[in-house]
């Protein structure tokens, strides 16, 4: 007896559905990407409990006839490609026809649809039997997904929070009306409307309602052709640089994709306008040749290839500077940038209140500094280097006692002996070279270093009385829709455990109303952003893991760098503060501060040993 068997439908189905339906999410993209493809110019979307009871997805698109509804359900049963030459020129969003199969494997699912004339047909599927019957309706399609992954347990179990859920479905639902702005979308959550679209084409008009006037007013436009391709989108101006590359939106022939050597290019032509750690805000769209595209690399089809990609990559580096630097000479001349108007009101009252109260004139804007502020001990205002082997009598630093002992009491009680090093020299303006009395010598790297020193201060002042203040500059951050869903008061409570408050301000903005009294001015947004990014996406948060992030980030930001030039002073006082740390030899983020050579391991370098 053969031990090869053919698998039943059905099953075959819900083995393909574990590649194709992996959360609530999955099921709209693939529900979604149909409705466009059938030339929906109006779509609306309902979840019930994040999807898991009711994921609801209605359209005005051509709709079907009885006979291609029924063969919907079949596997591998498309409209879209009929040969192999139409799989290497794929113009439509879906091409597989596995999704619907897919998704009625897993949940009890309802099909009413008419092409407009005659009746329309309703089909129900649950446990693979399948039930037609007529039903009234206008032209276009409406599909129930009922129970999702009821009858496959283990995948229901591994369903995020509602709020997770929620929120990368408002990712799927904000990303594809982006990349369609000629639709009209709806988008609900529990009979609540997250967002709508008016569908007229603009993208700019899009984006304010997904992100927010505020953001919108602050996006270049941005366009070119290439013989192969063309570019258009809006780039971010600097100002709204974010810690995570979750806003570097690229968009490939009405698809999202991720395309990390675009990115990269992207993130890197804004290296002369953002800091180093910060990336850009970007939305920009790629119209290609299909002939050029290959996007049968995965089932979620997000993941494509294309040809021409070093091409595309190189004009943006060369591009977007020229972008960047077009419009800050415009905004030297105070030119008004011209804003699309909505019929219905985008900008609630308390968002008008918010830009008459932060928003800059063009011409007051400063640039932002790449440095954070300075630390009171080390100051490098127009020094000259010195001949850093000379010593020179430098004026001590001030409170140098006074802070050792604020930041390390007891440390006479350490047993393990700390030796006392000597400062020698600066190398590369990046590394303490120092002796001891054993002949041996140290490279000690001076800002992970002082980061250790830092962090074992900020961490003091955390065991103690955490005092906060208001901002001494007014923060407001507006948030995404998906980043919206997140700010859980679950997650105000842990950043409130550092002495970050926040109150609602508009439409998904809030107002930092509340920081740590140690936090600097300077360093302000950055910090801010930084620890909400971390806390909104980041699973298993609590409060010790922000609170260990926020003391890193701070004693980083408020540590010398890397090329900053240190006097003979300034080095020995960094060496002998890091010896009276509980753990001199890393810092906080596991960098090792110090390297040790013995006079043995010299003499045997230079074969003084006799080995």
């Amino acid at each position: 007896m053969s031990k090869i068997q053919v698998l039943d439908t059905s099953l075959a189905n819900m083995i393909a559905a574990g590649e194709v339906v992996e959360r609530p999410s999955s099921v709209i993209k693939e529900l979604v990407e149909n409705s466009i493809d059938a030339g929906a110019t109006r779509i609306t979307v309902s979840l019930k409990d994040a999807g898991r009871t009711l994921i609801y997805v209605e359209d005005d698109g051509e709709g079907m006839d009885r006979e291609d509804a029924i063969l919907a359900f079949k596997r591998h049963a498309t409209s879209k490609i009929h040969s192999a030459f139409d799989l290497f020129r794929i113009k439509t969003l879906g091409f597989r026809g596995e999704a619907l199969p897919s998704i009625a494997s897993v949940s009890r699912l309802t099909l009413t649809t008419s092409s407009g004339s005659g009746v329309g047909t309703k089909i129900t599927i649950e446990d693979g039997n399948q039930v037609v019957e007529d039903a009234p309706l206008r032209k276009g399609t409406q599909i129930e997904v009922e129970e999702l992954f009821y009858n496959t347990p283990a995948r229901l179990k591994y369903l995020k929070k509602d709020y997770t859920e929620n929120a990368n479905s408002l990712e799927v639902m904000t990303r594809i009306a982006l990349a369609h702005p000629s639709i009209a979308f709806r988008f609900f959550i529990d009979d609540r409307e997250q967002f709508h679209t008016n569908g007229r084409g603009e993208l700019l008009e899009t984006i304010a309602q997904i992100y927010g006037y505020e953001v919108a007013k602050h996006m270049i436009p941005f366009s070119f052709t290439h013989n192969d391709f063309r570019v258009h989108g809006y780039l971010g101006e600097p100002e709204l640089a974010k810690s995570s590359r979750y806003y570097m939106i690229t968009l490939l022939n009405g698809r999202n994709v991720y395309m990390p050597k675009v990115q990269n290019a992207i993130n890197d032509s804004y290296h002369d306008f953002i800091p180093p750690t910060r990336y850009p805000f970007v939305i920009l769209s790629l119209d290609i040749d299909c002939a050029l595209v290959d996007v049968n690399v995965h089932p979620s089809k997000k993941e494509v290839r294309f040809s021409k990609e070093e091409e595309l990559r190189l004009a943006l580096l060369e591009k977007i500077p020229l972008a960047l630097r077009k419009e800050s000479k415009l905004h030297d001349a105070a030119l008004p940038r011209k804003m699309i108007v909505e019929e219905e009101p985008i900008v609630k009252e308390e968002e008008k209140k918010a830009e008459q109260l932060f928003f800059l004139k063009e011409d007051e804007k400063e640039t932002p500094s790449l440095e954070p502020a300075s630390t009171p001990t080390f100051s490098h205002e127009e020094r000259k280097e010195p001949d850093t082997f000379a010593f020179k009598e430098e004026k001590p630093i001030e409170n140098k006692e006074e802070i050792k002992e604020e930041i390390f009491e007891n440390k006479e009680e350490t047993k393990e002996p700390r030796p006392h090093l000597r400062a020698l020299a600066q190398m590369h303006r990046t590394y303490i070279i120092a002796e001891d009395d054993e002949g041996g010598f140290y490279l000690v790297d001076q800002h992970a270093a002082y980061e250790r020193i830092n962090y074992e201060k900020f961490q003091k002042i955390f065991m103690s009385k955490l005092e906060v203040h208001e901002p001494l500059v007014p923060q407001v951050i507006q948030l995404s829709l998906s980043d919206d869903a997140l700010f859980t008061d679950e997650k105000k409570a842990l950043l409130s455990s550092i002495g970050l408050e926040f109150e609602g301000f508009g439409l998904h903005a809030y107002k930092v109303v509340q920081v740590p009294s140690w936090l600097k001015e300077a360093d302000e947004k950055t910090y801010i952003d930084e620890l909400l990014e971390q806390a909104l996406h980041e699973d298993k948060m609590d409060v010790a893991k922000i609170r260990t992030h926020a003391i890193a980030t701070m004693s980083c930001k408020a540590s010398i760098k890397a090329n900053d030039y240190l006097n003979l002073a300034e080095m020995q006082y960094v060496l002998d503060t890091l010896f009276t740390c509980e753990n001199p030899t890393c810092c906080p983020h596991g960098r090792p501060t110090i390297i040790h050579f013995t006079k043995y391991q010299l003499e045997k370098l230079f074969k003084r040993t006799g080995v």
